[in-house]
């Protein structure tokens, strides 16, 4: 309930400033310009200034905006699939048998466990992948890579894997990509710039109650359009926090059973 209170007081915020730019540009420009004489269409030109504006300033939006709920889908999919080979591989050596099975597992399970309750908050500070993460999934990596099958189940099992553990290497650092692609000023400030210059040529009509109320209806969806681009571009963190739902599902089965070492 908290990270929900939290993520509505920043969308709030968003709205509060998106509506304070549009109006405070509106109110602005009806100070500094005339609005002209008749034979001037000052009317005809600000419209049309306005719609430029307007079609540039949404078409960067719209194209922000689908890329990021695209990586933020993607996200959501390298996770699902990081988790699967883990699973697999849990399985997998538990078919394979041995005297590596336990070591296996509890490296495994070292190793989610800490992505769950470290990783997870280092990634959302912009502060990358954990070394400890790191050592643990190499440690699961030499112990496969030394397995000495000797007849072709093992065999296949070993090759197996190897590929699903080399796979989880991948998408941990697809996962450390996204986290650090956030935005810098080259995409807000041309949003903010945008929603004063859409805002400047509607100075031509009277600030009327219905026209005040129509230009913060724009600056509201505005806001709104521009948390959920700075809510997206940030999975691990709120307010558009992603939880690792994968991971927590794998600790609610058999791996995380497993007894592990003190101080893990």
């Amino acid at each position: 309930m908290s990270d929900f209170i939290m993520s509505a007081l920043i969308g709030l915020a968003f709205v509060a400033i998106a509506v304070t730019i549009v109006l405070g540009s509106y109110f602005l420009a009806r100070k500094l310009l005339s609005t002209g004489n008749e034979g001037d269409r000052t009317h005809d030109a600000a419209s049309t200034v306005a719609v430029r504006i307007a079609a540039l300033h949404g078409l960067i939006l719209a194209l922000v905006y689908a890329q990021e709920l695209d990586d933020y889908k993607g996200v959501r999919s390298v996770l699902t699939e990081e988790a699967v080979s883990i699973s697999d591989i849990f399985n997998d050596i538990r078919r394979y048998g041995g005297p590596d099975v336990t070591p296996v597992q509890v490296g495994l399970a070292q190793y989610v466990n800490t992505v769950v309750s470290k990783e997870w908050d280092s990634l959302g500070k912009h502060q990358g992948l954990l070394a400890q993460a790191w050592i643990e999934w190499q440690g699961v990596y030499e112990l496969l890579l030394n397995l000495e099958p000797s007849t072709e189940r093992e065999r296949f099992l070993a090759e197996r894997m190897r590929e699903r553990i080399t796979s989880v290497a991948r998408d941990r650092q697809l996962r450390e990509a996204t986290a650090g692609g956030g935005f810098s000023g080259l995409f807000w400030g041309p949003a903010l710039i945008g929603l004063c210059l859409v805002a400047v040529p509607f100075y031509v009509f009277r600030p009327t109650r219905t026209h005040v109320v129509l230009l913060s209806i724009f600056g509201i969806y505005s806001g709104v359009i521009l948390f959920f681009i700075f809510a997206f571009s940030n999975p691990f963190h709120q307010p558009g926090r992603l939880e690792p739902k994968a991971f927590n599902q794998l600790l609610k089965g058999d791996l995380g059973k497993i007894q592990l070492p003190a101080g893990s």
